[in-house]
């Protein structure tokens, strides 16, 4: 096999060289082993830091993966079911025509209630309770199971909030206890401790030229304007500290290649997350209606690979992007994992391009 470490060592480090990037990792697992750990550029053009292989990245929806995981492991312990109504375990959710919305529906961006609550602050998007609270007041727009449509930042109050109700324990304890810890890995977040803020390195986001209009938020605002622009957003320490699960998530690459990986069979250092079964279950395409041209067929939380998407076109690889380019994802049929963590936000193809030629080197088909 040809030295792929060397080689995408390489690709970072010209990436950033030539200003494509500013600070970058890359995380690769083949066959369980951990085969690419990379790294390049700077955390903070300020600063001049360097990035490390433990610089935590904010990625924006990536964390989306990562919740549907948690939920999936509280399903296999019998903890819920996807056919259950949320309002079962979350009785206020029923409000206003929600009684029959699914955790599926949850999970597949098919609830009906992508708009987020008219008047919004960003004050109020770091209020766990208070958006639990304002989410369950929502009306839905269509009947649940019969659309698809993006659930930018409501699927993880509405995930995350049934995670907490079924475990009996908060966000960040099931986080830190269910996937963090068997996987030993510390640097994977979505909440940053108070105490852990100044202690870890962490990446500073950079958008040179905000586009407003890629973000989509023509008629459903499902991203309010007290987010923009996001890159601004995420990069505050209130923001980070917050648990926003379909937004702020923070973490290395490693960390995220390493809970992808144990989604595989075999899983990883002998940690298996969840069992085959459960994923194939989480994975299947979903027959609902979309629209035209969508880059993303969503299975049960996991985006599903599909024409244009950045991981490829196969349906057997599924995991979460994120705005701005970061990528976490694993191949099924090829026992790949791999994630990609980013600071520069500008348009290119850089992110496509590293994933593809790690597919390359492997001999795996995108």
């Amino acid at each position: 096999m040809r030295d792929i470490q060397n080689e995408m060592q390489d690709l970072l480090d010209k990436t950033v060289a030539t200003g494509k990037d500013l600070g970058m990792q890359l995380a690769v697992y083949h066959q369980g082993r951990l085969i690419v750990n990379a790294w390049a550029g700077i955390a903070n053009a300020e600063t001049r830091k360097p990035v490390t292989q433990d610089t935590v990245f904010p990625a924006f929806s990536t964390a989306k993966g990562i919740a549907a995981t948690m939920l999936h492991i509280l399903a296999e312990r019998g903890a819920l079911n996807y056919e259950q109504r949320i309002s079962e375990l979350w009785p206020a959710f029923a409000r206003h025509g929600k009684r029959d919305v699914l955790i599926k529906h949850a999970l597949s961006h098919t609830a009906g209630i992508p708009q987020m609550p008219e008047n919004i602050t960003s004050h109020d998007l770091n209020d766990w309770d208070g958006m639990c609270s304002r989410i369950a007041e929502l009306k839905p727009l269509w009947a649940p199971g019969s659309h698809v449509e993006y659930h930018a930042l409501t699927y993880g109050w509405i995930v995350g909030r049934i995670i907490e109700l079924a475990s009996k324990r908060s966000f960040a304890e099931f986080l830190k206890q269910e996937i963090c810890d068997p996987l030993g890995t510390e640097n994977l977040y979505i909440g940053i401790p108070g105490d852990a803020m100044e202690s870890i390195s962490i990446a500073a986001l950079y958008e040179p030229v905000f586009d407003a209009a890629a973000l989509n938020t023509a008629g459903v605002i499902s991203i309010p304007a007290c987010c923009m622009p996001m890159c601004d957003w995420l990069n505050r320490k209130q923001t980070l500290r917050a648990c926003i699960p379909a937004a702020n998530g923070a973490m290395s690459a490693l960390s995220l290649a390493r809970h992808y990986a144990s989604l595989l069979p075999g899983g990883v250092d002998g940690v298996q997350l969840l069992s085959e079964t459960t994923v194939n279950k989480a994975t299947q395409v979903l027959s609902v209606e979309t629209k035209p041209g969508a880059t993303n067929v969503f299975g049960l939380g996991y985006a599903l690979g599909v024409k244009g998407c950045v991981f490829g076109d196969r349906p057997t690889m599924f995991g979460h992007g994120g705005y701005g380019g970061s990528v976490g994802f694993a191949d099924l049929e090829h026992d790949f994992a791999m994630a990609l963590t980013k600071s520069y936000f500008h348009k290119s193809s850089m992110e496509k391009k590293i994933v593809r030629t790690v597919q390359r080197l492997l001999d795996i088909p995108h």
